[in-house]
């Protein structure tokens, strides 16, 4: 009985010193030529032969812990298109992305006339306006997964 209480022990804290997390994510970019493409996109911390991995989207990095944050680069130009080379490297005229407890959407809007080429970022239930310079979405990470998302480099509009 007391080796079963070691093992039980001893399991918890390996799963607790060695906290891990895979958040997959879903999404569909629709392109300046018309055509829609879906993709994954999502953010993976692990221990592999000895060594923290990262991963986020596509891209694989080593790492020592946890990152603090990710920054997701949405880059407007000439108010007609969007560039977010994690996605895929061609202009956008949107995205959609579910993830994790997120749902991010870039689309554009006529009714949104303060709006840099009338394009609208919407998390959940806010909206964000592109000001001046690329917009950030930041993920903000603990070990176990999403802490937080705020988005910089763009305003929200007044109601």
């Amino acid at each position: 009985m007391r080796y079963l209480f070691l093992f039980l022990a001893l399991s918890l804290y390996s799963t607790v010193s060695q906290a891990q997390f895979d958040i997959s994510g879903e999404g569909k970019v629709y392109l300046t030529n018309g055509s829609t493409q879906e993709f994954d996109f999502g953010f993976s911390y692990f221990r592999q032969e000895g060594r923290y991995r990262f991963i986020v989207g596509r891209h694989n990095l080593a790492v020592h812990k946890v990152p603090k944050k990710y920054s997701l680069a949405l880059v407007l130009q000439g108010e007609k298109q969007i560039w977010v080379t994690d996605f895929i490297n061609e202009p956008l005229n949107g995205f959609e992305l579910q993830l994790d407890d997120y749902r991010i959407k870039l689309f554009k809007d006529a009714k949104a006339k303060d709006a840099s080429g009338n394009f609208v970022l919407q998390i959940n239930d806010e909206q964000f306006y592109f000001s001046r310079g690329p917009g950030q979405i930041n993920f903000y990470f603990t070990e176990d997964g999403i802490k937080n998302v705020r988005v910089e480099g763009m305003f929200k509009p007044k109601k």
